[in-house]
């Protein structure tokens, strides 16, 4: 054997082992069927173990045997995946101690002989192993990228001569692996080598985003609370952020995007009307992982004062009285028993049709201690005349109507123990989902 055939002989063996040619041990990750044929076969075991690569291809062009053009033109590593769709938004993260990897390819036929790779020919391999790609259930992405997946099919032998396929392919891998090599099943180049690229997946090509949610610990009932939320990208390269922002106090989602560079941070500030009563708390959620919560509670007014509710109703209550002898007729009261009443007044003050409050909806409530009362909102006491020990018409069980200055006044009733004295008394206002409260 000549010397020069030995060198040949030898530097075509070093191509294979560097190109990912090695015999393939393991397989891991979601696996549509592997091309598991030993490609080096006679290599010692130290020589069949995959290395990682030295050197990073992205941007290379591969030219099959069939001359279609093939070229990885981006790469990157990033921990979630995030589609926003006409009716749901898709969030996908992967397992823990994996990572995402994302490989922009194009494909471009020019000869009838040529073909188009589908999904499941590419693979990526590192560590004697080979992963498929990840089948994530959507079409195209909004982060980190704002680009359509990869979706030739099996089987397809590729579009117009002349034409170009590209899209998105996404593996998942273990996130301690830095390189790995990209192959394509079955197709080989004009030199009869396999079609792999070299690929380097360190910081410069990662995108993370940390988030950061300011809220109030506390808001009122009527009032306009702001929200902070803050995002940095933590990677070593520009990507793009979306997310879509949900709250209890926000009549619609919001959807956030913009493109962060490696190290920027982003604010986005969000006024929210606090324009309802929930019981206790309202959310507001980044996503699908990052949420917080504040406290709504109730203002509290002094007994006589107008509050003014979100809808731009005015509510009084005033000439809060207690009795064991009402001077009106209809009224029976036992002897563990007193009469409460108090003057309730509701006002469309806008210049809208608004609905006022009803008498049967219980608007009003007396709470002493942890016992809550409603007042009495059964026909009994329609029209009802008092003059002891307040003088006034019962509140209206019924309200047609509420234009555009109309007021609604009248005496509340509400049987109380005996027991409990006017300083005991704290009136809430819960009509419409809404409630302030009414203090001494």
């Amino acid at each position: 054997m000549s010397d020069t055939m030995s060198k040949e002989r030898v530097s075509r063996r070093e191509y294979l082992l560097a190109a990912g040619a090695a015999s393939i041990t393991g397989v891991a990750g979601c696996s549509s069927g592997g091309d598991n044929s030993t490609a080096g076969e006679g290599t010692t075991g130290a020589e069949n173990s995959t290395t990682t690569p030295a050197v990073d291809q992205t941007g290379e062009t591969r030219v099959s045997s069939g001359e279609t053009r093939l070229t990885v033109n981006e790469v990157v590593v990033t921990q979630t995946l995030y589609a926003i769709g006409d009716y749901s938004n898709t969030v996908v993260s992967p397992e823990d101690g994996k990572q995402f990897i994302l490989l922009d390819v194009q494909a471009r036929k020019q000869t009838e002989n040529g073909t188009v790779p589908a999904r499941t020919d590419y693979r990526l391999e590192s560590e004697s192993a080979s992963y498929s790609i990840d089948n994530v259930d959507v079409e195209s992405l909004n982060r980190p990228v704002n680009a359509s997946l990869y979706q030739v099919g099996g089987g397809f032998t590729g579009p117009e001569i002349g034409s170009t396929t590209r899209g998105w392919l996404v593996f998942e891998i273990p996130a301690d692996t830095s390189a790995g090599t990209l192959r394509v099943r079955e197709m080989r180049t004009q030199d009869d080598e396999p079609v792999t690229w070299k690929l380097q997946f360190d910081n410069a090509k990662t995108v993370t985003f940390a988030e950061e949610i300011q809220f109030p610990e506390e808001g009122e009932v009527g009032t306009t609370v702001e929200a902070t939320v803050s995002v940095k990208n933590t990677g070593g390269r520009t990507g793009r952020y979306t997310t879509v922002v949900t709250s209890d106090l926000l009549s619609d989602s919001r959807t956030l995007e913009y493109t962060l560079e490696a190290g920027e941070t982003r604010d986005e500030k969000l006024e929210l009307a606090v324009d309802g009563y929930y019981q206790g708390s309202a959310d507001l959620s980044v996503g699908s992982t990052n949420t917080e919560t504040i406290d709504i509670v109730a203002p509290e007014v002094q007994l006589g004062d107008t509050w003014t509710g979100p809808q731009g109703i005015e509510y009084t209550v005033s000439d809060l009285a207690l009795t064991q002898s009402p001077v009106v007729e209809g009224l029976e009261v036992g002897d563990d028993q007193q009469i409460a009443v108090a003057r309730f007044t509701a006002t469309n003050s806008t210049t809208d049709q608004q609905s006022l409050p009803e008498r049967w909806e219980e608007p009003l409530t007396i709470v002493v201690g942890d016992q809550t009362y409603t007042n009495i909102g059964g026909r009994s006491v329609d029209g009802l005349e008092l003059t002891s020990p307040v003088e006034g018409t019962s509140y209206p069980r019924v309200v047609l109507s509420g234009d555009p200055g109309e007021e609604e006044s009248g005496i509340m009733i509400f049987y109380l123990p005996a027991s409990v004295s006017r300083s005991d008394i704290e009136i809430r206002l819960s009509y419409n989902g809404i409630r302030t409260v009414w203090t001494l």
